[in-house]
């Protein structure tokens, strides 16, 4: 059954050690993607991509997956793009992973906090992902702590720093 997607779907891969650059050069070549970056974390890259349809992302998928390079796959279609800001000239960014009680309210309180460039929601483990930009990272990591983990219904996060030089 195809679903229509809204917004930029995020995918998390696993990359053999190594070949995270040739990948993220592959991975910025491909139709539908918006953003390619390196992260910290359990994952080793994160792209964000607009797909119509799941049909679109699973036809993505199937490709990253064929990649020699990628060990792990890991995706979070867009269904709802709660607020997209469009900035990408922060110094330091991270993606963070939430899983919140109230999805609704989470949503709405990420989205105004300074900083928060992206709030997705979607299925799976998590019901939301967010793209936050500061101008340090000890700035950003203090508005996580303080700010994003305070969030009404906010259970649980996981962050993501990404890397500038890839």
């Amino acid at each position: 059954m195809t679903t229509d997607l809204n917004g930029d779907s995020i995918i998390f891969l696993k990359v053999t050690p190594g070949h995270v650059e040739r990948t993220l050069k592959s991975l910025r070549e491909q139709p539908h993607v918006t953003k390619v970056e390196a992260v910290l974390g359990r994952h080793d890259v994160a792209v964000a991509a607009r797909f119509r349809t799941t049909d679109e992302l699973q036809q993505f998928a199937a490709h990253v997956q064929s990649m020699d390079s990628v060990r792990g796959f890991r995706s979070y279609p867009g269904l709802q793009n709660w607020k997209n800001s469009e900035k990408n000239g922060h110094p330091a960014s991270a993606y963070i992973l939430i899983r919140t009680s109230d999805p609704t309210r989470a949503t709405s309180e990420l989205s105004k906090l300074s900083g928060v460039e992206s709030v997705i929601g979607t299925t799976g483990d998590l019901d939301v992902i967010a793209r936050i930009g500061a101008e340090n990272r000890d700035s950003m990591f203090s508005t996580i702590v303080k700010q994003v983990n305070g969030v009404p219904g906010v259970k649980s996060t996981e962050t993501l720093p990404t890397f500038a030089q890839f």
